[in-house]
């Protein structure tokens, strides 16, 4: 099953050839999807005014077909249906975009044929859509349990159809671009089970949504007490227990300055997940001028948190290939970093 980096690509590259190639892709709830299309999107070097993301379940099939409404005509009174300007700004003459119409698999049968039209045609009851407009649909699957319905067969075979895997490194390039919580970040780096473990009989569930919702969304100085109320609320008991008691012990960790003050003889820590928590802090704060100093410190490490490192400063400074000090450490470590090879 392809990763959702993976998806991404396929979809930039089918839709750059024939934009008029609409998606479906299917995965679990919270997995990240609709951020996804958003970096399709940018892939095209697309504004954001240019794209819109639409919850099919948060509207009625009129707002995409237009009301009826009676009106004079020269054989008399007649319904007629007002039409939606929902799509305005994608009517042809616009250029590019992109329009995600999400929960496919979860609307019902009206919205899914109004949606089978809407892809084939192309068009509203008031205006075509611009050549270049990109439509990707989302929706989860049977198997998730989260109210997805069987897709019209007519609809089906309008789609390129794309199943979503949850991928850990997929997920923490994205975390490490986006604000998210280095600590956060290295926790779910050990415990990766956590990271998307849906289950449609609790209220709070541990995702890629969920987790990335409460590192942007709960202040991090909050005593934790109050702390853990919030997290529990989002990610649910268990894995907020566990969270919470993995962060008290990652503060522990050496401060990111003396470590590359003092890279030979700074603290190295021996628990799996404050080390993980240093390598994660130390890549996404690197810069080229610290890359030495960082790889200094972090060769004192067990092999498997240098990759952790190395991995995500190449991921965020793709020039440090060129470096000594990475052509150096990769010649010495081939084993682990290119298979051997």
């Amino acid at each position: 099953m392809p990763s959702i980096n993976q998806c991404i690509e396929a979809t930039a590259r089918i839709q750059t050839k024939d934009p008029k190639a609409a998606v479906m892709w299917w995965g679990s709830p919270g997995q990240g999807k609709t951020d996804a299309t958003v970096d399709v999107h940018k892939r095209q070097g697309l504004p954001m005014d240019r794209y819109m993301s639409i919850n099919l379940t948060n509207h009625e099939v009129w707002d995409f077909i237009g009301c009826p409404e009676i009106v004079d005509s020269d054989i008399g009174r007649t319904t007629s249906f007002a039409p939606t300007d929902i799509f305005a700004r994608f009517r042809k003459g616009t250029g590019a975009g992109t329009i995600n119409l999400e929960e496919l698999s979860q609307s019902t049968h009206h919205h899914q044929t109004w949606a089978a039209g809407f892809i084939e045609d192309r068009k509203t009851t008031l205006f075509e859509l611009d050549p270049e407009v990109r439509i990707i649909c989302t929706g989860n699957r049977a198997e998730d349990r989260a109210g997805s319905k069987p897709l019209l067969a007519h609809l089906n075979d309008r789609l390129w159809h794309m199943d979503m895997e949850t991928s850990l490194d997929d997920w923490c390039g994205w975390a490490m671009n986006n604000d998210v919580d280095p600590l956060m970040i290295a926790f779910l780096r050990l415990r990766p089970d956590l990271l998307n473990a849906f289950d449609p009989n609790n209220r709070s569930n541990p995702t890629q949504r969920s987790w990335t919702k409460l590192s942007k969304q709960v202040p991090n100085d909050l005593p934790t007490d109050l702390y853990m109320i919030c997290a529990e609320g989002k990610v649910g008991e268990g894995a907020a227990a566990e969270w919470v008691a993995a962060r008290d012990m990652m503060h522990k960790m050496p401060s990111i300055d003396s470590i590359r003050l003092h890279p030979d003889n700074a603290e190295v820590p021996t628990e799996p997940a404050v080390r993980f928590a240093v390598a994660t802090a130390l890549s996404m704060t690197t810069e080229p001028e610290a890359f030495a100093r960082d790889m200094q410190y972090v060769s004192r490490m067990p092999k498997e948190f240098q990759m952790v490192y190395v991995t995500d400063a190449l991921r965020l400074h793709p020039d440090l290939h060129q470096t000594k000090d990475f052509i150096n450490w990769a010649v010495a470590n081939k084993d682990i970093f290119m298979g051997g090879n």
